[in-house]
């Protein structure tokens, strides 16, 4: 470990003992070194009124003994031998003003002798941004940002780990943005607020950069890795949709973390990333191409109004949404649609890891535009095809088990195929209680037509309306439970087949380690009662619904009723 002072001490065994591997290496001005004459004031117990002391040592991730020294007072050094002997490179920094601050000098994990530099010197009230780059041991340094390129003071930088021309900057105005090895910057504004920025870094496994700022908050942007893709291939921005590599997807394990609970307690919980895979693509919209591709449509020959009317439909589909697949192997398992950005960039889009999902039974016919989730996805490797109007763009995500646990492929194996079996069930009792609503539909308007037209000659047909309705109520509660109108926390004693089924898929999903018998009853007790559902539907379809609609079908409806002459004398 290293730790500096005036000095730059070392120490090989944890910071038991330390070793002075220096001379002063600021400039040890006496006039910068009066705290103890504060005013009468008692000392700072931080040390924060110390000066002439080193803020920067900066070790060379690729050759060893070689060390990189900053100070509060502007003085630049290196150390190519551990320490024996020491470089001042610090007039090499042109334009840079004598005295300013260097707290940052970040060593190049790609190429010996090279690094970048940060210095500030708005103590002096010179708010200047000043950052540069060495690449030859600070023999020579390329200033890289001025106040053409920013509005404040520069505190930190960071070069991607991977790709050189990507470039993260820290200033007092907020974080930017460089594609090009810092030719150009670009401010980041995108969820992020204009705060001071005091260090950045990168994660090497998550490929996130973390944000220091001086309000003493971290933050985190997930996935930096499609902002590599467009620094190593700036033609991305060019075209008009590109699916960027997503990183791999855990499925991860959640509990109720210890402590306290609930928000309203005061406690500060920091935001995590929502579960998920995260996906990343960058589209270009071109409105005035969407509305020009319309009108084409339009144009293209003669047309009836009804067909006008189908393409302008057809073209606001095909240009207005975004449409996502997913694929294990050949077999699609989930479809995502969402409407297109209002603006051209970078987005993300989050699949949760799950197959195509039943539809839900309802006592109402529900037209759903989104397409239902299901089953969680086996650990493996899966396809996702990213589809914006003629364009469509590829890329293959791994899913993995969360690390932490120890999960068999056959516990896997063993809940997956559980929980498609509950789906089955769940689908099932979705299209019986459909078409049961269904039925109940056609009978309520019935019932309402022979009203209006005579309800005196209909009367039978009529009550046979309303007694098949009642049956059909009396059987979907068998599926849903009873409706219960009442205000407040209510619940009916009486179980019903959709809490069986729920209670099973809940337990099953529940499972890391595969069923246990727990499992297996809920799952057979959820099967006997769908069954009673089902057969007493069938029976009342193949019995009451037949007889209902023989009845229905033999009436001669006509809104025609017979007619007088009417005279008078």
């Amino acid at each position: 470990m290293y730790f500096g002072s005036q000095f730059v001490h070392k120490s090989t065994d944890k910071g038991l003992t330390w070793t002075v591997i220096s001379e002063d290496l600021t400039t040890n001005d006496p006039e910068k070194q009066k705290q103890s004459e504060s005013g009468g004031l008692t000392l700072d117990a931080t040390g924060a009124e110390n000066h002439c002391t080193i803020l920067v040592i900066e070790p060379s991730p690729l050759e060893k003994d070689m060390l990189w020294i900053g100070t509060d007072d502007g003085r630049v050094h290196i150390t190519q031998n551990g320490g024996q002997t020491y470089t001042d490179v610090t007039k090499n920094i042109k334009d840079l003003p004598s005295g300013s601050w260097i707290p940052q000098i970040k060593a190049s994990n790609k190429n010996k002798g090279e690094a970048l530099l940060i210095a500030n010197d708005y103590r002096r009230f010179n708010y200047t941004p000043y950052a540069y780059r060495t690449k030859n041991y600070g023999k020579t340094w390329q200033r890289i940002v001025d106040d053409k390129d920013v509005k404040s003071y520069t505190l930190s930088i960071v070069e991607d780990i991977e790709n050189p021309n990507l470039l993260f900057l820290g200033t007092d105005d907020g974080l930017y943005i460089s594609l090009d090895a810092g030719n150009i910057w670009t401010k980041w504004t995108e969820g992020f607020p204009t705060v001071p920025i005091k260090d950045l870094i990168i994660h090497p496994r998550e490929h996130d950069l973390i944000i220091g700022t001086f309000g003493r908050a971290a933050w985190v942007l997930d996935d930096i890795r499609p902002l590599r893709a467009i620094a190593e291939n700036q033609k991305i921005l060019d075209q008009k949709l590109e699916l960027f590599q997503p990183s791999t997807a855990y499925l991860a394990a959640y509990q109720q973390p210890t402590g306290t609970r609930f928000g309203g307690d005061a406690i500060y919980h920091g935001k995590n990333r929502k579960s998920g895979a995260l996906i990343s693509y960058y589209v270009t919209i071109d409105k005035k191409e969407s509305s020009d591709e319309k009108k084409n449509e339009v144009e293209d020959g003669e047309k009836e109004d009804e067909t006008i009317d189908e393409n302008l439909n057809q073209v606001q589909v095909k240009w207005d949404s975004l449409t996502m697949k997913i694929y294990d192997g050949e077999r699609l398992i989930r479809t995502l649609k969402r409407k297109a950005p209002k603006e051209t960039g970078l987005h993300k889009w989050t699949w949760y890891m799950d197959e195509k999902g039943p539809q839900r039974a309802s006592r109402k016919i529900n037209k759903n535009k989104n397409e239902p989730g299901g089953t969680r996805v086996k650990p493996g490797t899966y396809k996702i095809v990213l589809t914006f109007g003629d364009q469509t763009s590829e890329e293959m995500i791994t899913v993995k088990s969360d690390p932490r646990l120890n999960k068999s492929d056959n516990a896997i194996n063993e809940v997956y195929h559980a929980s498609k079996d509950i789906e089955s069930m769940i689908q099932t009792m979705a299209d019986a209680v459909k078409q049961l609503v269904e039925s109940k539909q056609i009978a309520k308007k019935y019932q309402s037509e022979l009203k209006k037209l005579d309800e005196k000659l209909y009367k039978d047909q009529i009550k046979a309306s309303k007694d098949i309705t009642k049956k059909i109520d009396d059987i979907i509660d068998l599926f849903l439970g009873k409706e219960d109108k009442r205000q407040g926390i209510t619940r009916n004693p009486e179980v019903n087949i959709n809490q069986r089924i729920n209670s099973a898929n809940s337990y099953v999903r529940s499972r890391q380690n595969g069923l246990t018998t727990t499992e297996t009853t809920l799952i057979k007790h959820a099967k006997d009662a769908l069954k009673i559902g089902l057969n007493k539907t069938n029976a009342f379809f193949i019995e009451d619904w037949k007889t209902y609609k023989n009845s229905i079908e033999n009436i001669k409806l006509s809104p025609f009723k017979d007619v007088k002459s009417f005279k008078i004398n």
